[in-house]
């Protein structure tokens, strides 16, 4: 009798297991669906295209992808988090994870675990943290592409790189100009880039209270 006691509420385990699951896959298909549909009323840069024809996604195709693709990244980045994200970042996010056959989920969940890994460490903190940096730093030169790269919602750090802009310009001397410039100014998170073709002098380290990077060797 407890034997087959025990094996009904194994039953019992299971089968609310899997109505929790159920239960919380609406509970994302759900949440995730302002974003697909905000992203299904634009085309964005990157797209897919059928593997055989090169024909375009049909929007039921297009609508079904990135259903799936959004939840995939939901899970791997958090709800929250995810809910805060433009949807046209996670589109091209999606689209681009499935060109590189990359695992969708799986890139978000490395990045964290990994940095958080390598950065806990004594022996690899310092250079987890610089390659945090050089991300950073390539969201910058994105940002710059897209004639944004000194927003920021802090005004303190959007006047710091524009007054190291002006200092920087004027050592440069007549050669930098705006059309053809010899560096840039570009914003991250928390610091300041300075992106050049090679090095430059009397870059400082710091600046009106926020880090200076070098982003060398890159045209502009």
């Amino acid at each position: 009798m407890r034997m087959f006691g025990t094996k009904r509420a194994a039953h019992g385990s299971l089968r609310t297991k899997g109505k929790i699951k159920m239960e919380q896959a609406t509970t994302i298909q759900t949440l995730i669906k302002p974003h697909v549909d905000l992203a299904m009323a634009h085309q964005f840069r990157l797209e897919l295209v059928h593997p055989h024809t090169q024909q375009r996604m049909t929007p039921a195709q297009r609508e079904e992808f990135l259903t799936l693709a959004f939840a995939e990244i939901a899970k791997g980045m958090g709800i929250d988090r995810f809910m805060q994200t433009p949807a046209e970042r996670l589109d091209q996010f999606a689209v681009m994870s499935v060109m590189k056959n990359h695992d969708t989920a799986g890139l978000l969940r490395s990045l964290v675990n990994s940095f958080m890994i390598a950065y806990a460490c004594p022996e690899t903190s310092e250079r987890a943290f610089a390659a945090l940096v050089q991300i950073e730093g390539l969201r910058a030169e994105v940002a710059d592409s897209k004639g944004q790269g000194q927003m920021t919602n802090k005004p303190e750090l959007q006047i710091a790189a524009r007054e190291l802009e002006a200092i920087l310009g004027a050592s440069a001397g007549p050669n930098h100009t705006q059309k053809t410039p010899l560096f840039k100014v570009l914003v991250g998170a928390d610091r300041i880039f300075v992106k050049s073709g090679y090095p430059l002098k009397d870059v400082p380290k710091v600046f009106m209270g926020f880090a200076v990077e070098p982003i060398v060797g890159h045209s502009m």
